[in-house]
């Protein structure tokens, strides 16, 4: 198969999707779905008040009381429900929570080194279980380096291909002057051999006439 883009072969099994172009398409929800947004913290489907924003989970009341409880997450920014829909729609497409398409009220905040895939909580700890893992801004961090550091190779590679291309251009040019000044000499030489027959075949000539008289 070939990419209609970048004219590049690919196989099938190289398809993944693209869950943030598939989330732009799908990211304006009716407000009967945003009031229909359950609790992606616990497994009670109970329906929502809150959205914590380090998580990037919705909350029922339980799991927002937890939540404020809870050593770990106490410090943890909780948005009212009316606030984080008010902010879903003024933040653009690229910055809202993506989710899971298996798990659909979970977001994909982990990244499977094993699988080489996001992932969401839920798929972590079945699917997934016992894969090496990172969260998605470490994991975002990590192949930024990556890229940065290829990224400079790269750049190292050009340079050195656009210096070897200057050089191979400036031996084809010594050449091409090489080639014009060797055919020139040859030229010389010629005409200068030419002549030299010339005057040899005229004095000989000239002997020739001299003995017959």
């Amino acid at each position: 198969m070939r990419c209609s883009v970048c004219h590049q072969d690919y196989k099938q099994s190289d398809i993944i999707d693209n869950y943030f172009v598939k989330d732009t398409t799908e990211a304006s929800s009716t407000s009967h779905e945003k009031a229909a947004q359950v609790c992606t913290s616990c497994e009670d489907n109970a329906g929502t008040i809150g959205f914590c924003v380090e998580c990037g989970e919705w909350l029922c009341k339980t799991c927002v009381e937890a939540h404020q409880r809870v050593k770990i997450t106490k410090d943890h920014k909780i948005r009212t429900k009316e606030d984080a829909d008010a902010d879903s729609e003024s933040v653009g497409p690229g910055q809202r929570p993506v989710f899971c398409p298996i798990h659909k009220q979970e977001p994909l905040k982990l990244f499977c080194e094993t699988c080489d895939t996001l992932t969401c909580r839920d798929c972590q700890l079945l699917e997934h279980k016992e894969h090496r893992y990172q969260f998605l801004e470490e994991a975002f961090q990590n192949q930024k380096g990556i890229i940065e550091t290829s990224v400079a190779k790269l750049q190292e590679k050009k340079n050195y291909v656009h210096y070897s291309v200057s050089q191979v251009q400036s031996r084809l040019k010594e050449l091409n002057e090489t080639h014009r000044k060797v055919e020139h000499e040859i030229k010389i030489a010629v005409f200068t051999l030419i002549n030299e027959i010339n005057k040899k075949g005229k004095a000989l000539l000239q002997q020739l006439e001299v003995r017959e008289y």
